[in-house]
């Protein structure tokens, strides 16, 4: 009876230790301070996730994983959304940023997508971060959707295959695994997942081509949406055997299967809440279930910090009471471990793995985001009225419009409004405010914005200064996001630069005062300005 006994005992405890591996963010410390300390004091655990109020710098984040990585068991890996363009975790200032996957398809060039992925694989493994939750491998729409954006490299299939190919190389030879996503396609998804729980007939013609390619590409995971595609199976890929069987049979994919973020609500109600939908998504074949972000701007109380942890602990619980009921295989539960444990033995980090210079690779990093840039600024309308030439005496007025939404995939929004001062090295420029008046002696207004377009208005706020100007004044009109903020405008020349960062801007500046030659296509189909 007593062998019996601990034989049962020991097979619980090997069980537990399975299901831990296949829930994150996990129990680890990774955060130095008292609030962590605290936290592992009242429960017994780490919070498992990398705050930005705490840790503040590359310099900061480097030191936390290297010590963190002393007391990891299995190796060290952390997951980041660093994907470039709108959606990077690591936007410390020091940080020089991509312009992303769309200024890549304006680009087209499949060798500056492989160094891309490459320099941003730098960029996180300097720091300490070994597994990027990129690159998207969805396909662009018009309008745009706004989970994916300029998050996609454009809307033709074979050309996003091409690329997002090129970038998973690039990315995994510097050491990072990467994250294709959002399988199997947000294509044809109107609804933000973020938001709401999207359901759509059919994937577009070609959807599954770049998660193919990714594949191809050897990338280590592929993150399964939470949108039902009914030709699939009318149930959440996340939670869809036949999703999964799509993945692994007839794409051929062998590596970790990861979820969508479950703590969206829009994701776990409809499958009846966290602990239900991880139980789900595990017994259709998921072999990682994600629970929240690991690296977050997010600032979590310490009340919210213990309820995060009796979270997770109710989730293993789930995974664990499924295995034993027999919801769930015994068997399903040791392959996804076995799958997670491997990527750990590739792509984690001990005490002693050499981690490149930050300085170096950053300056790589800075140079391929200029390459971007050049290549990618788009002249969609009006390239006969470039370089912009102003008469004597005249000046540039510069009108930055507000951003009108509130997406939720969007770290970009917050970078510094770098226009003007760049502007300033070929005119005199005079910024003004939305709505207001141009000054006599002003020979043409620059009007720009991130993401200004509102609910379901005919046109975005930039495009509708564009109008309110148009009539008496000569207007450029620049999108530093979404190029649907073009849409409707009467500007007499509009600019898609894809991105708000440093390099795009810098980019744009020069095309307008004519040292640079813009060789961008806009990479969406059906566009209509």
């Amino acid at each position: 009876m007593h062998s019996r006994t601990t034989h049962k005992g020991a097979g619980a405890t090997a069980l537990r230790t399975e299901v831990e591996l296949l829930v994150r963010p996990g129990q680890q410390s990774l955060t130095p301070g008292d609030a962590e300390a605290l936290l592992r004091a009242r429960t017994g655990v780490g919070s498992g996730r990398i705050g930005k109020n705490h840790v503040t710098s590359t310099a900061s984040l480097r030191a936390a994983t290297r010590t963190a990585s002393g007391t990891a068991f299995p190796a060290l890996l952390v997951s980041i959304n660093q994907e470039g363009g709108r959606l990077n975790a690591l936007d410390w200032p020091e940080v020089d940023q991509l312009p992303g996957c769309m200024a890549l398809g304006a680009a087209g060039d499949g060798t500056l997508a492989e160094r891309a992925g490459a320099a941003i694989g730098g960029q996180l493994r300097a720091a300490g971060v070994t597994w990027n939750l990129a690159p998207v491998c969805d396909l662009a729409a018009w309008p745009s959707q706004s989970a994916v954006g300029t998050r996609a490299f454009g809307s033709d299939p074979e050309q996003v295959a091409r690329l997002v190919g090129a970038f998973v190389r690039g990315l995994q030879a510097a050491g990072v695994a990467a994250t294709a996503k959002h399988f199997p396609g947000l294509g044809s998804v109107v609804a933000d997942p973020h938001l709401a729980a999207p359901v759509v007939d059919e994937l577009p013609d070609g959807a599954l081509l770049p998660f193919r390619a990714a594949v191809r590409a050897g990338a280590a995971c592929v993150m399964v949406g939470s949108q039902t595609v009914r030709s699939i199976e009318d149930w959440p890929a996340l939670a869809s055997p036949k999703a999964i069987t799509l993945l692994r049979e007839d794409l051929g994919f062998a590596g970790v299967v990861v979820s969508e973020n479950l703590s969206i609500p829009a994701v776990h109600e409809p499958l009846g809440g966290l602990p239900h939908t991880a139980v789900a998504a595990v017994a259709a074949g998921v072999d990682l279930v994600m629970l929240d972000s690991e690296i977050s701007r997010g600032r979590q109380t310490h009340g919210e910090q213990v309820a995060a942890v009796h979270c997770r602990s109710a989730v293993v619980q789930a995974l664990v009471d499924a295995v034993e009921s027999g919801l769930i295989g015994r068997r399903r539960v040791a392959e996804a471990a076995e799958r997670v444990l491997a990527l750990h033995r590739r792509f984690g980090i001990g005490p002693s793995t050499a981690l490149p210079d930050w300085a170096e690779v950053n300056t790589v990093a800075g140079e391929i985001a200029n390459s971007i840039a050049r290549e990618s600024v788009s002249i969609v309308r009006g390239a006969q009225h470039l370089p912009l030439a102003l008469a004597q005496g005249t000046a540039l007025a510069a009108v930055r419009v507000p951003d009108g939404g509130q997406r939720r995939a969007d770290s970009a929004r917050h970078a510094p409004d770098l226009l003007p001062p760049l502007l300033s090295a070929g005119y005199p420029v005079i910024p003004l405010p939305t709505g207001g008046e141009v000054p006599d002696g002003v020979g043409a207004v620059v009007i720009y914005g991130y993401d200004t377009r509102t609910g379901t208005s005919r046109r975005s706020g930039a495009a509708a200064e564009a109008a309110r100007l148009a009539h008496h004044h000569r207007v450029v009109q620049i999108a530093f996001g979404d190029v649907d903020d073009l849409a409707g405008s009467p500007a007499d020349v509009l600019v898609a630069a894809y991105s708000p960062h440093l390099a795009s801007a810098s980019a744009v500046a020069r095309v307008l005062s004519g040292h640079l030659r813009a060789r961008g296509t806009v990479p969406v189909k059906g566009v209509r300005w």
